[in-house]
């Protein structure tokens, strides 16, 4: 008899799982649980979306014919409401399937704060095609947006709507952008190259209340400050959607927890991607979904796969700025190397312990990015290094 696979979300995770399953057993029978009515599309390009340089068939790897042809049963609109464990069996709010093996990649949803006036008309998350189509048509019908998170998605977006003719304020409750991702200098840089691209930055602001007559007019921060919008986005970071296996015997913490074969603590069930925690991280970006992805569903079919922790790397997408950081930027016993030239726009810090690069820091310079990645992911040894130069040459 056929193994079943059934893959709950059909977002990168999911997809990545079905096409290592398929390839794993060229004969079990997999179904692919959607509950939107789209294809799986290249999310991190949503940006590139608003801003009219990419098209929405540009973002969509695969096209029905891709899922018939290696025999995946796509299901869209199919919203899983629970599990039964004992049964193997899964329900949705028009039909239900049973498993074999189940592999749970349902990704995450914004986080909505709970602000006063959150909930009025023109304040939004963007997390899909629809949530950026209406991006657009406010961008293009307000004179300003205002973007509460100052991270990475929120930046991109904010230039993206930018490029639109729609005013940009972008609210950090930080002191600095990106204080986790990168050090004083480089997020000084950074706010620099933002307003040169026009948009207005508010740094240590903390939302205090939307205000309007039902629709958002202006956001009111705790220190007084008060900006006038036409719309605002919130982009203040994800959360699993965990919310159908709670109460399952699964092991959930911030997601659900996985080993490095993508296991849960259930026989049979395995997790991957935004909805997956592997050693107390749930890092919900797009690398890691791809990597977790591919391992549970080769795992679900029979053919044994380790999950290899990836070191997560920050590189913002917006036209004329490099920023690119990865490891550990803040490591106190390593040797340190850098270079920064303020007036050209330039700064560059690497951090080496025992030869091999623990963490680097990359601004202004477009061409280091793939060479830093590659010397961080393989591990390369530099020896008698004693000067950047001498570090950047034997890249």
């Amino acid at each position: 008899m056929e193994k079943k696979i059934l893959i709950i979300g059909a977002g990168i995770a999911g997809l990545y799982a079905s096409k290592s399953a398929r390839e794993a057993d060229k004969d079990c029978k997999i179904t692919l649980l959607e509950m939107d009515n789209l294809n799986t599309y290249t999310r991190t390009r949503i940006p590139h979306y608003i801003s009219g340089e990419t098209s929405y068939e540009e973002m969509t790897p695969y096209g029905d014919d891709w899922y018939d042809k290696n025999r995946i049963n796509l299901i869209k609109q199919a919203k899983v409401t629970r599990i039964d464990i004992n049964k193997k069996e899964v329900f949705t709010d028009k039909s239900s399937y049973h498993y074999d093996k189940l592999i749970i990649t349902t990704g995450s949803s914004p986080f909505k704060p709970p602000i006063k006036g959150v909930d009025m008309k023109n304040i939004m998350t963007l997390r899909t095609i629809h949530d950026a189509d209406n991006v657009i048509n406010l961008a293009k019908n307000t004179k300003a947006c205002t973007i509460i998170g100052g991270g990475l998605l929120g930046l991109e977006i904010a230039y993206s709507i930018r490029q639109l003719g729609c005013e940009v304020n972008v609210v950090e409750i930080n002191d600095r952008l990106l204080p986790r991702q990168s050090d004083d200098i480089a997020s000084s840089l950074l706010l620099d190259a933002l307003k040169e691209k026009g948009i207005n930055v508010y740094l240590n602001g903390e939302t205090e209340e939307f205000c309007g007559d039902g629709t958002v007019a202006q956001v009111k921060l705790k220190d007084g400050r008060t900006i006038d919008t036409g719309f605002v986005l919130l982009s203040m970071g994800v959360r699993a959607n965990i919310a159908p296996f709670q109460n399952t015997g699964l092991d959930i913490g911030r997601a659900i927890k996985v080993d490095e074969y993508m296991r849960t603590n259930i026989e049979g069930i395995y997790a991957a991607g935004d909805a997956a925690e592997f050693k107390n991280n749930n890092f919900c970006i797009w690398p890691i979904a791809i990597a977790q992805g591919k391992v549970a569903g080769s795992n679900a079919a029979g053919k044994p796969m380790i999950y290899e922790d990836i070191r997560p790397h920050t590189q913002l997408k917006i036209h004329g700025i490099t920023l690119f950081t990865i490891g550990n930027i803040f490591s106190e016993d390593c040797d340190v190397f850098q270079r920064f030239e303020k007036d050209h726009g330039r700064y560059i810090k690497f951090f080496l312990k025992n030869g091999i690069i623990e963490g680097a820091i990359v601004f202004g310079e477009a061409s280091l990015p793939n060479k830093v990645r590659k010397a961080v992911e393989s591990k390369k040894k530099f020896e008698g290094i004693s000067n950047i130069d001498e570090l950047l040459e034997s890249l």
